[in-house]
């Protein structure tokens, strides 16, 4: 089965997103006062920042994370990996927060000048969390690397193929697409679940089933029920 991660230690378990594999030989793992809860305030911190700057607010990015949650049970995941995707997907899109001022919140869509700054927003993202020693940041800096990068080749800021892509941005890259279908925007009104997933599975003329990785579309399928009652 496909992991996000090497499996984790036994003793690192309780303490898997902050844990480094090893480092319960030092002790970490048995800190009387575990540093989770400030993991969740930079979290918090982290989502809040960006939103200031991004339109689509600060629910999108946590709903990103229970979304692709859903879908990596559904392919196979350990409850543990899962924890951990739904954490750091919220930061998929923590790159904006680097981008030059005005090219995010257009009523348009962007010309060609604005998406080409707007793409950057992966290796800005990247960037952000490149040094993190947490494995819930460093699988974020992965996310936010790939998660437009698509299954048929045809995305960014790579150009990766298929399995080159990583788990955790195949699974976001669902995720992301079905949030936004489904969220307004500046540029367009929400879509029911039914009318966004129907664009994703079927494809619409801007979005083809192509570039979704089809095991994770076939998770889509399966579980859109749990994904259409993720609260709004």
């Amino acid at each position: 089965m496909e992991r996000l991660t090497s499996p984790l230690p036994d003793q690192a378990k309780a303490c898997a997103f902050c844990v480094e594999p090893g480092q319960e030989q030092a002790g970490i793992a048995a800190r009387p006062a575990c540093v989770c809860d400030a993991h969740d305030e930079a979290l918090e911190g982290l989502v809040a920042r960006a939103s200031q700057v991004d339109p689509e607010g600060p629910d999108h990015p946590k709903r990103v994370g229970q979304i692709a949650s859903i879908l990596g049970e559904e392919v196979g995941l350990p409850a543990e990996e899962r924890d951990l995707l739904a954490r750091a997907a919220a930061l998929h899109d923590i790159g904006k927060m680097a981008l030059p001022e005005g090219v995010l919140g257009h009523r348009d869509v962007l010309d060609e000048e604005g998406r080409r700054q707007m793409e950057r927003h992966t290796l800005l993202g990247a960037s952000i969390l490149a040094h993190a020693k947490a494995p819930w940041m460093r699988l974020a800096g992965i996310i936010a690397l790939t998660h437009h990068e698509r299954w048929d080749g045809s995305g960014y800021p790579a150009g990766l193929r298929g399995e080159d892509i990583p788990l955790a941005g195949r699974l976001v890259a669902v995720a992301d697409v079905y949030d936004a279908l489904r969220s307004d925007r500046p540029y367009k009104d929400a879509q029911d679940h039914e009318e966004a997933l129907q664009r994703i599975l079927q494809g619409d003329g801007r979005i083809a089933p192509s570039q979704f990785d089809p095991v994770i579309l076939a998770a889509l399928r399966r579980r859109d029920a749990d994904i259409a009652a993720v609260p709004r």
